[in-house]
């Protein structure tokens, strides 16, 4: 192109120069006998209008012949245009949580955009936003595809985390069929173990199954993975550890394997406490269910296993001399003083059990503080106090009961 326009301009040059300096010059064209003689400056000019010919022509057949190529680049563009709208679409409907456009631009994009599409990553994009907001706008059958769709793009793209497989054992943990779904997920979790979201569902599935122990294990792991889970993990871990303690022919041996089970931190738990100590009572082992409740007592007060405690009645003197230890760290506590003064009626320190059951009363008063008042009065043969104290308590359990109730109607 640059060397046409070049012999053209110095063309049109040398033309010009012709006919400004009126040369006498010519040029002669011998062909089969026959002479011709033409003027310099109409050769050049002839040359001009030839050249110029074979340029308009040599471009007219370019246009003609590239005009379908242009045809399909601007068909190409324009569908790359479209599919850019529709991803964009797509992501923003699923970060505004429109259900009903983001159902339409998927359906859409799996329809133009799907078959013979050799971009995986990106088909692998579209499935994950589909399978993760998809729970609310597809039905089983649509749920099921997309599933499979990802599990099949995940394929050839030969990746390390399959998202397809985590939600697959999400659709059969909703559908109940749980088959299998153990060993899928701890080979999944073998690749990938800081997977909060494949424990999550394997625990799931180990409390479907009632694998209590396993349970507690995960429940260790994935507390240390991940705070951004799906499930409560102290709910979970009460849970295992109750079942563990519900089955049938519960004795001191198996009591001992659950708590064997647990680690430091988790005896910490006042709910696994409390529920280790039942059932060390149940079992008859006393000493140790006390053992256990004073170990949590002396580090931190709770009203409920300061109630357990009390009633228990293991060896009153060493509970005495115990809480006699604890009075300075936990006077603070009306549920404090109520153990105290049940321990001290136990002893019949009758004088000593009224002063820190009254002291638990204006601190706060309470049911069992006033019932507890009114077992001493009983014990003293003071029916007249006792009375008064049975009434005191009644009353305030009915108050308590009617706003409960109250509450409940409101909401």
């Amino acid at each position: 192109m640059s060397s046409l326009v070049s012999i053209i301009l110095i063309l049109a040059i040398a033309v010009g120069l012709a006919l400004t300096l009126g040369s006498g010059g010519s040029v002669t064209f011998f062909w089969q006998g026959y002479r011709a003689d033409l003027a310099l400056a109409t050769f050049f000019i002839l040359m001009l209008l030839f050249l110029f010919l074979v340029f308009t022509i040599t471009r007219l057949f370019s246009v003609i012949y590239g005009f379908p190529g242009r045809l399909l680049s601007l068909r190409n563009n324009k569908l790359i245009k479209k599919k850019q709208d529709l991803l964009h679409e797509i992501i923003i409907s699923a970060l505004l949580q429109d259900a009903f456009k983001l159902k339409s631009a998927l359906k859409r994009y799996r329809r133009n955009f799907w078959e013979g599409k050799k971009n995986s990553i990106e088909k692998r994009i579209v499935c994950l936003v589909a399978i993760s907001s998809g729970e609310g706008i597809f039905d089983l059958v649509e749920a099921r595809d997309w599933i499979d769709e990802l599990k099949a793009v995940e394929s050839e793209l030969d990746v390390r985390y399959r998202r397809g497989e985590l939600a697959e054992a999400e659709f059969a943990i909703r559908e109940g069929k749980l088959q299998g779904l153990t060993k899928l997920l701890l080979d999944f979790l073998s690749d990938n173990p800081k997977s909060g979201f494949g424990r999550t569902l394997l625990v799931k599935v180990l409390l479907s199954e009632g694998r209590w122990e396993e349970v507690i294990q995960q429940v260790r792991t994935l507390s240390k993975v991940t705070k951004n889970i799906s499930i409560d993990l102290k709910s979970t871990l009460y849970t295992s550890v109750e079942n563990l303690l519900l089955e049938e022919g519960l004795n001191s041996i198996k009591v001992n394997r659950a708590a064997g089970l647990l680690k430091k931190e988790e005896f910490s738990d006042r709910r696994v406490v409390g529920l280790l100590a039942q059932s060390y009572f149940s079992v008859g082992e006393r000493e140790q269910a006390t053992n256990l409740l004073e170990s949590y007592l002396n580090k931190k007060w709770d009203a409920k296993l300061g109630r357990v405690y009390w009633n228990s009645q293991n060896n009153t003197k060493l509970q005495l001399r115990m809480v006699s230890k604890w009075e300075k760290k936990y006077g603070e506590f009306d549920s404090f003083h109520i153990c105290f003064g049940n321990i001290c009626i136990s002893e019949k320190l009758w004088g000593k059990a009224k002063e820190h059951l009254f002291e638990a009363v204006r601190i706060r008063p309470s049911v069992d503080a006033f019932a507890s008042l009114a077992r001493v009065y009983e014990l003293t043969n003071e029916p007249e106090e006792a009375n008064k104290f049975w009434k005191k308590a009644a009353k305030l359990f009915s108050d308590q009961h009617n706003h409960v109730e109250l509450k409940k109607s409101t909401h």
